[in-house]
């Protein structure tokens, strides 16, 4: 397959996998929000408990699997010894991990059972981490139809057990089982499959490797960490300057918008072994690629951030109830941030790509300091509102941070060029969806339609999009012929 038929294919399928695991988590949460035997506090402690555990997860990953993929994409033959040196290592990093949170949950001024569920989370998300050290592989090979694959059967899993939870009403304990199970047997599943199509997997004590690996790592995974954290920290700050009633009420629109954030994420993943290839081997064209991809985040992150600002109170209402409508405020401000988020989910491979891995880290550093400093400064005056803006602003400032370095790096943006037509073909979607809100459902369809519609008319208007994208466009739509292929011969191998 060309590089375009792959970037395509994995764009698609992650796009249906963004979708769809988006939709599913979607509806876990509207479950529990919506569950009558969920009181508000309770729907609150379960995303403080979350957030505390993704915080545990986020600093055992240590950007580890990014590491792997970087490292397996330039020389796919060391995929053996890298897979095996580095699930020694995530078992190492997972059992400080899991005896540091037992102690920190000791001292915790919370219930037994809320300490349990703690220790409990931390055991699944950290499964998560397993589970990245072998889609790492399925990755680095561009196989991310596969890795997909795993994270749909995951969503759904979850949303089985939880629904069995509810109705079985075993509470907090019964949702972080339902994580805990349904992680476990993703682990699993990845597992299955490496073996099968790339490596056979033998866990191995290699001390040089562990040490080349780690401290390659640790830059990059300190800065996703702190990135990751600050996307968890909203939600803890909160919990602990607040209560957990306040914490529910933030969490509901928040998790909405949480739900559209794995279509970057995912969207993201592909491009990160040709930012490797190009950045070592062809570095003109690597600022090429960075700059097509912040363009191409940039214009699907539009119109997703305009529905949440325009149609946010009927959104608010259908999927969460009107119990949740004093969130209306914080839910317009967390769509505004949809821009920069979207547009920031390509920077951390941009930046191991360039093997600038610390000078991510020392931006993330200061953009999460922001988002910190305005948590404690709004949430008081602003309660649940505060964190979203704090959300809109330390985004902003980061993306601009990072756009800056790139640019030192000889490696520049042109960010008012890309920026000034998706802004402008949004605004026109927002007033056909401003006018009509209020009108029958009917209506409201053929609007939601009409404004996607003027969104892509006005865009080729402008003129957004270059002869040779359109091209490269074209070429990868036809990537179904040769992804078949590609995957019989592959079984045909490995039979």
């Amino acid at each position: 397959m060309k590089q375009s038929q792959r970037i395509v294919k994995n764009a698609v399928v992650g796009v249906a996998a963004g979708v769809i695991g988006g939709l599913v988590y979607l509806a876990t949460t509207i479950a529990i929000a919506r569950n009558g035997h969920v009181s508000l506090a309770e729907f609150g402690e379960y995303q403080w408990v979350l957030a505390f555990a993704m915080i545990a997860q986020l600093v055992a990953d240590s950007g580890l699997p990014r590491m792997m993929i970087r490292e397996i994409a330039k020389d796919p033959e060391c995929v053996g010894s890298i897979t095996g040196a580095s699930a020694g290592l995530i078992w190492v990093i997972s059992l400080i991990v899991c005896f540091l949170v037992g102690v920190i949950a000791i001292f915790l001024p919370y219930r037994v059972d809320v300490k349990i569920a703690l220790v409990l989370m931390t055991f699944a998300t950290l499964a998560t981490f397993h589970s990245a050290g072998y889609s790492a592989v399925l990755r680095a090979f561009e196989d991310n139809e596969l890795n997909y694959l795993g994270f749909i059967l995951q969503k759904i899993l979850l949303l089985v057990f939880i629904l069995v939870m509810l109705h079985f009403r075993t509470g907090l304990i019964g949702f972080v089982v339902a994580h805990l199970v349904s992680n476990v047997l993703l682990w699993n599943f990845y597992h299955l499959l490496v073996s099968r199509f790339y490596t056979k997997i033998k866990l191995r004590v290699d001390l040089p490797l562990w040490k080349e690996l780690f401290f390659s790592a640790i830059p990059m995974g300190g800065g996703v960490m702190l990135r990751q954290l600050a996307m968890q920290i909203d939600v803890f700050v909160l919990g602990l300057m607040t209560n957990m009633s306040t914490v529910g009420l933030f969490s509901g629109p928040y998790r909405l918008s949480w739900s559209l954030r794995t279509i970057p994420q995912t969207l993201s993943l592909p491009l990160y072994p040709l930012y490797s290839r190009t950045a070592h081997f062809t570095p003109s064209r690597f600022g090429e690629v960075y700059r097509q991809s912040l363009k191409f985040f940039t214009l699907i992150s539009v119109p997703f951030a305009t529905f949440f600002v325009a149609w946010s109170k009927p959104v608010l209402t259908l999927a969460l109830g009107a119990r949740f409508l004093p969130a209306l405020p914080a839910m317009q401000l967390l769509g505004l941030g949809l821009i920069p988020f979207f547009m920031s989910t390509i920077f951390q491979y941009l930046f191991a790509a360039l093997d600038a891995q610390k000078g991510f880290f020392v931006s993330t550093m200061i953009g999460s300091a922001v988002r910190v400093v305005l948590l404690v400064t709004l949430i008081p005056p602003f309660h649940f509102v505060g964190p979203a803006i704090a959300f809109v602003i330390a985004e902003t400032l980061t993306v601009g941070i990072w756009i800056f370095q790139l640019h030192k790096l000889g490696y520049p943006a042109h960010i008012m060029k890309l920026l000034w037509r998706p802004i402008a073909a949004g605004m026109v979607m927002t007033v056909i969806l401003y006018l009509l809100l209020d009108s029958p459902l009917i209506w409201q369809i053929a609007g939601a339609l009409l404004s996607l519609v003027s969104y892509g008319a006005v865009l080729f208007a402008l003129r957004t999009f270059s002869s040779e994208e359109i091209h490269q466009a074209r070429e990868g739509i036809s990537f179904v012929s040769p992804f078949v292929a590609s995957w019989a011969k592959k079984l045909r191998r490995d039979s």
